[in-house]
């Protein structure tokens, strides 16, 4: 009698199923259950939890709009795609493997997990591509961004003026938030063009890193003077730094006109135009100036001159030519089968589009980005914590625990995963595919 309820308790009360059946159970099915209310009752908060963030991008997207139609041409549409396909494939897998441990069929299972395993790798590897290009460019949150390109591919004026292979004028004075120097005002050359046109001679300097030995006040910790014994001021010797900058070249260039979107490429400069505008080049107003301009230097590399400083003396503009008298009549020489007035030509929502992403970030651009790394962070860090479990899993799954009666945990994590991928899924087009 006591070896029948010893072969009872160690077999968990249920003769002939699985050791994994807990005795507090009525049967297999009953601990199914019971497991798959209470992961039901994590995912619905779950989507709580995200739902948060997506009334954030729901209220941004509709206040600022033009901030997600100029920031989302930063994110890589490929990338997005693959990844895509990359979890939907997770989720066949990972509903295959849940089918696997329900037949008994060990080694499809322990195939599948594996497959799971490794596309979520995959996604969080493609992650770090596209986290590493933005951290490179500043593209980042808050008032960390500070993007070295426009979203249209062009290079940007920035606070921290350190972007690989270009340097500008501006020094950024960050207690202040507003440039000290770099910014140049009315130096515009044709105001029915884009942007600026400069008539500047560009110079480089480079900095040495010197200290200079210098006597100072002392103070004590909370910034009063200390007096000496002899009832004077007490002072001490500290080592200051100094940034001391000397001449390296003249880097004055002679660029040639790009058109706008839409418009037909320029004829080559004449020399006399070069000669008369060496630094000619259309430049948008960047935000950084606010009320300014400021000479960007591009190097044709991708190497980072923290040691250097350009400076930039630029010219008036020229006064405007008198028009005449406007109202006086001109002769317009008639040409047959010519029209005398040319239609206009009016952009299309593309070319728009472009000549949008070509300028500076719209303010609060920042909250864009802001949103994209709470949103596809705390997505990757679900990811992350997903291929924990099926690791877990295949651990289990190749000692065997599994069978027909016994597969809860995979139905648990496959619903998980599920749940992973479909927010995905919302997060692709809602950030990506915006146009």
């Amino acid at each position: 009698m006591s070896d029948a309820k010893h072969d009872d308790h160690g077999d968990h009360g249920h003769a002939g199923q699985s050791r994994f059946i807990q005795h507090h159970y009525d049967d297999a099915q009953h601990q199914f259950d019971s497991g798959k209310l209470g992961i039901w009752l994590f995912l619905a908060q779950e989507v709580l939890f995200f739902s948060a963030l997506f009334v954030a991008y729901t209220l941004y997207r509709h206040h600022h709009p033009e901030i997600y139609s100029y920031a989302h041409k930063y994110l890589d549409v490929k990338y997005g795609a693959i990844n895509t396909g990359v979890l939907i494939f997770s989720s066949l897998t990972a509903a295959w493997a849940v089918r696997c441990a329900q037949l008994g069929q060990r080694r499809g299972l322990i195939l599948c997990i594996a497959l799971t395993i490794g596309c979520a790798c995959a996604f969080l590897g493609i992650k770090y591509i596209e986290y590493s290009h933005k951290i490179h460019e500043h593209i980042l949150f808050g008032h960390y961004f500070d993007p070295c390109v426009s979203s249209g591919g062009r290079e940007l004026l920035t606070r921290n003026n350190n972007c690989a292979g270009t340097k500008s004028t501006v020094v950024w004075d960050y207690g202040a938030g507003t440039p000290t120097a770099g910014c140049f005002n009315d130096i515009d050359q044709d105001p029915r063009a884009e942007g600026v046109q400069a008539d500047c001679a560009v110079k480089e300097y480079g900095l040495t890193e010197t200290s200079k030995r210098v006597t100072q006040p002392r103070v004590d910790a909370d910034g009063k003077p200390v007096v000496g014994a002899d009832g004077k001021p007490a002072t001490e010797e500290v080592d200051r730094p100094e940034v001391t900058e000397h001449f390296t070249r003249d880097i004055t260039e002679k660029c040639v006109e790009e058109p706008l979107p839409g418009e037909e490429p320029a004829e080559p400069r004449s020399p006399a135009h070069a000669a008369k505008f060496p630094c000619w080049r259309p430049a948008y107003q960047p935000a950084v100036c606010k009320k300014g301009v400021g000479i960007l230097v591009e190097y044709g590399d991708q190497e980072e001159r923290e040691h250097l400083r350009i400076k930039a003396e630029c010219k008036p503009p020229p006064k405007p030519a008198d028009a005449g008298d406007l109202l006086a009549d001109k002769d317009r020489p008639l040409q047959l089968g010519k029209p005398q007035i040319q239609p206009r030509h009016q952009l299309t929502v593309h070319e728009q589009h472009e000549l949008e992403a070509a300028g500076p970030p719209p303010e609060h651009t920042n909250m864009f980005f802001t949103i994209y790394f709470a949103m596809t962070g705390l997505h990757g860090i679900h990811v992350l914590f997903g291929v924990g479990v099926f690791t877990w899993l295949l651990i289990r799954a190749l000692k065997g625990h599994f069978t027909p009666d016994y597969f809860g945990p995979i139905d648990y994590a496959a619903l998980y995963w599920h749940i992973v991928d479909l927010i995905w899924i919302f997060l692709f087009p809602l950030l990506y595919l915006i146009h």
